[in-house]
Order: C-alpha cells, then sequence, then structure tokens
C-alpha cells in the first residue's frame, strides 16, 4: 500500500491542512484532508484511465467556502433536527439555528469546519487515515471523536465514526460525499440507484420529517430494483431493510460499468441530487449519506442517537468497488 501525505493548503490563521492519500495494487487512490476529516478524491484506474468518482474541490480556498458540505464529516449530529432546545439527563442546551428556524448538520458546531489531528497506519493489505479531535460546542460534554478511512487491496473502502463524551449528548455523524461515476461535471441523470427499502420519510416544506414514513410502492421513492435517476431532485430520506440480502445502496453507471455497493450499520440513508458548481439546470452529484435517520431525536421510531456518558459508541460505512479492469 502506498501512502502520501503532503501539504493541501493553509487556513486563515496560517494553520496547514494536510492531504493523506492511500493507494492500492489496483491503482484506487484515496485522499482524505484534515479540514473537515473531509473525503476529497477517490481515483480507479477503469480501462487505462484514472477516473476520479467524487465531486470535489482542487483547493483549499473553496473548501472555506463550502455550502454543499463537499466530501466533509458531518456531527455531531447529521441532517435536520426539528427543535433546538433538549434535556439529556437533566442537561439542558440550546443549538443556534441555520436553517428555516431549525438546525442543520449541527450548525455552527460542526466536524465540517474543524482542522483535525490525523495519522496513517499501514497494515500491508490495507491502510488507514485516521482522524481525531475533541470538541467543546453547543451540544453537552466533551465529545473525543475519531473518524478512520480505511482502503484495501480489494478496493473496500470504510468509514467509521467513533464518540466518547464526558456528558449525555448526540451522536449521529456521516459522511457528505457526492458520486459522479462519469466524471465531475457531467450530468448524472443516466445513474441507475438501487436502495433496500420499503419506506420514505415524510418531510413538510422545509424538509423537517413529520414523523411519519410512507410505503415506497408506485411513488418515485421506489428503487428496489436498478431505476435510472434521470433528473429528478432529491433531498429525502429512506428507512433501509438491513434484513434483506445484498448491498443496502447501491450506484451504478451503465455507461462506463463503475458501481458502488454502499452498505452500513445504520438504519437510514439520505439521497440528495444538485449542481454544486451551480451553473447548470441538471444535476451534477449525488450525495448519499449513510446515517440514523433524521430528526431521531424527535421521532420515536426513527432510532436512537443517545450518547450515553463515559461511553464508546461505533458506527461504520463502507463501499465496494466493481468495474471493468
Amino acid at each position: 500500500m502506498k501512502v502520501v501525505k503532503k501539504e493541501f493548503g493553509k487556513l486563515n490563521n496560517g494553520q496547514v491542512v494536510w492531504a493523506y492519500t492511500l493507494e492500492n495494487r489496483k491503482g484506487t487512490s484515496l485522499t482524505a484532508i484534515s479540514y473537515g476529516a473531509t473525503w476529497q478524491s477517490l481515483i480507479v484506474n477503469h480501462l487505462g484511465k484514472a477516473q476520479e468518482l467524487l465531486v470535489k474541490f482542487h483547493d483549499m480556498k473553496s473548501y472555506l467556502n463550502n455550502p454543499f458540505h463537499l466530501g466533509n464529516t458531518i456531527g455531531r449530529v447529521g441532517g435536520r433536527l426539528s427543535r433546538i432546545s433538549y434535556d439529556l439527563g437533566g442537561n439542558r442546551f440550546n443549538l443556534t439555528a441555520n436553517d428555516h428556524g431549525h438546525v442543520l448538520h449541527s450548525g455552527i458546531n460542526g466536524f465540517d469546519s474543524v482542522n483535525w489531528s490525523a495519522e496513517i497506519a499501514d497494515h500491508g493489505d490495507r491502510a488507514e487515515i485516521i482522524f481525531s479531535h475533541t470538541f467543546e460546542d453547543e451540544f453537552p460534554g466533551h465529545l473525543l471523536a475519531q473518524v478512520i478511512y480505511t482502503l484495501d487491496d480489494q478496493n473496500k473502502i470504510q468509514i467509521s465514526f467513533s464518540g466518547r463524551s464526558t456528558l449525555p449528548t448526540l451522536f449521529n455523524p456521516m459522511t457528505h460525499v457526492y458520486f459522479n461515476l462519469a466524471g465531475g461535471g457531467l450530468n448524472i441523470s443516466q445513474h441507475q440507484l438501487r436502495i433496500n427499502s420499503k419506506k420514505h420519510v415524510e418531510v413538510d416544506n422545509v424538509k423537517i420529517p413529520t414523523g411519519n414514513l410512507l410505503q415506497n410502492t408506485d411513488t418515485r421513492f421506489d428503487f428496489s430494483d436498478f431505476k435510472t435517476i434521470r433528473n429528478q431532485e432529491f433531498d429525502d430520506a429512506w428507512l433501509l431493510d438491513n434484513n434483506h440480502q445484498g448491498p443496502l445502496v447501491s450506484l451504478k453507471n451503465p455507461t462506463n460499468g463503475i458501481q458502488l455497493d454502499i452498505n452500513s450499520d445504520r438504519n437510514g440513508v439520505v439521497v440528495f441530487t444538485t449542481d454544486p458548481a451551480q451553473n447548470s439546470s441538471e444535476n451534477t452529484a449525488i450525495a448519499i449519506e449513510m446515517q440514523t435517520l433524521p430528526d431521531a431525536i424527535n421521532h420515536e421510531n426513527f432510532g436512537n442517537i443517545n450518547l450515553p456518558a463515559n461511553q464508546t459508541q461505533t458506527y461504520s460505512v463502507t463501499y465496494q468497488l466493481k468495474y471493468n479492469q
């Protein structure tokens, strides 16, 4: 496994942001940068050519002005929270609203705006980028967080998220990675998506979950078999069927045969289609966010995102690349 560390850029205070690249025997490389513990690049050697599969920026300045959270680690809580005031075990805390009076991606407390410490671990047939940081913010407790990116020689990528807090807190982190299996800037309308799910989350007019789970059958949310995305707009969450055989989510580009199978130990996925460059009426990126269902703390049947004091919680998501050499 080849491992490279180099300077990616600097923050306004002069602090260096480092880029860490892992490259396996197949020529697949994964790059993550310390700012936001951000997944910055995924390149495969496809039919003798280097193919970038992520939608990304090439410079530090762009990541400092990143409203679409390209590649960022999101936490402590990914997605939307419908309330801004909470009581956990007698600890009252208030969050600063940043989206229609609600909180999106933890608002001003985000994992995405911190320059994380990092180290590399090379295990021969796999290597890891290990990011860590202690957070003191509007959420209760000092949270020691760790994000580990792993690439192996079988083109499997794993991202794990661990958290341990001094007080009861909320913990629902995820990676806000955007894919384009055809190449950056190109239309993704011919990409095909499959989601092992029978239900999706009902939301109101500002995308806040109502608490209802609706059936996918005979709706545009039914991706039980591979279905072409076309130019549909999505910013929606699905309840995953973890008892189903096979990958929980698969994304495929039938034009070049590249496929990504995604699994996790979470109960939900948010799919968001957009054009991050905002210079086209067509979607050029699809975010696939594996997480506990958004706003889970406010809906009894959405999953548990409570992190008890002095206990470590770890979640993981895996991405398996498939393509013709």
